[in-house]
């Protein structure tokens, strides 16, 4: 399937959303680590919390390695479309 530039560009924003909402729960599962090991809670609990903030964490580096991707397919894929050499 041959994808526009402005299906590119959608790909891309779709990705860099996916980013930023990595990012989010990348704060509250780190937040909710801390508050684990400030409560002295199970330090089991603290270590899950940590690691599933470090999954978010690669996630949204990730999703924004695809959005860089497709922004620079979407532009080339302009160029190709308005009939000027890439």
């Amino acid at each position: 399937m041959s994808r526009t530039a402005a299906q590119a560009a959608q790909a891309a924003a779709e990705w860099a959303e996916r980013a930023e909402s990595a990012y989010s729960m990348a704060s509250v599962r780190r937040a909710e680590g801390d508050a684990c090991t400030a409560r002295r809670g199970a330090q089991s609990e603290a270590v899950d919390w940590h690691e599933k903030a470090e999954a978010s964490e690669l996630e949204r580096s990730i999703a924004a390695e695809m959005a860089r991707m497709w922004a620079d397919v979407a532009g080339v894929l302009h160029l190709v479309q308005e009939g000027e050499p890439s």
